[in-house]
């Protein structure tokens, strides 16, 4: 594959969950791990990046959820099922999948930073080689939790805790509730939401015993062209969040922002 051309693919299903935020099945035959992202393409329109929602194991499609914030975007959500979108992709590391099995697995996701570790769970879950798997969940407000109908499942293999901003009875930041979780130490964390919330989780669960070289966070908001030209997800001086990324050990990371 010629990484700067698109590929077509096909919507075949659309999901809306609420007035910004839309799913989307592409039919397409695309190997990935868990944690890379595709560049979608809409000819005459424009291009953005979007981490994979769906499980690697989930053949002759993948999944993306999209937040309508912009001209392409928008243009995207005015797109139904039969219609034509172009994708590059995968780029990027994902989750170290291989590495991780037989592990106990810590799952924190904050808003929107469910959608690559959501392709993450539906793995682990289907592939049954994983030790116990624990789920934290935070979101503004019920309504803007994505895939509240998938928890159920989830939790059939997943010990889940949910927590809000606003209107819930559990309110608070999803760095609030890791006091409330059973946590050994000899955990891997994989973390995903705004920026604002990695120092905080992080540093709890380094209190909590479990070392930097365990916990892997996804950085997927500074990505841009997927492949290492236009300079926009340069951190560090040195790191692209494309190429060296966007998944990287906290260990790694620490070490690109100081």
């Amino acid at each position: 594959m010629n990484p700067h051309l698109p590929m077509k693919g096909r919507i075949v299903k659309c999901i809306t969950y609420s007035q910004d935020k839309k799913l989307f099945r592409i039919e397409a035959n695309i190997d990935f791990i868990p944690g890379q992202f595709v560049e979608i393409s809409i000819a005459g329109v424009g291009e953005f990046p979007v981490s994979i929602c769906s499980a690697p194991h989930e053949k002759n499609f993948f999944e993306i959820c999209v937040k309508k914030v912009g001209r392409a975007t928008s243009y995207l959500f005015s797109m139904e099922e039969g219609a034509f979108i172009g994708y590059r992709g995968p780029f990027g590391n994902g989750f170290p999948i291989e590495k991780l099995k037989g592990e106990d697995i810590l799952i924190i996701a904050g808003g929107i930073g469910i959608l690559p570790l959501r392709s993450f769970i539906k793995e682990i879950i289907h592939e049954k080689d994983y030790g116990k798997i624990k789920i934290l969940y935070g979101a503004k407000e019920p309504p803007a939790m994505l895939f509240r109908d998938e928890l159920n499942e989830w939790r059939k293999k997943a010990e889940i805790t949910e927590v809000f901003e606003r209107g819930s009875e559990k309110q608070g930041l999803v760095s609030d509730v890791i006091a409330e979780v059973e946590i050994q130490g000899n955990e891997y964390a994989l973390i995903c939401g705004p920026n604002a919330m990695f120092n905080p989780v992080v540093k709890k669960l380094i209190e909590k015993g479990i070392e930097e070289e365990r916990i892997f966070l996804s950085v997927e908001r500074r990505m841009k062209c997927g492949i290492g030209k236009c300079g926009h997800c340069v951190f560090g001086g040195s790191y692209y969040t494309c190429t060296d990324g966007p998944v990287f050990s906290y260990a790694d990371y620490k070490h690109a922002i100081l």
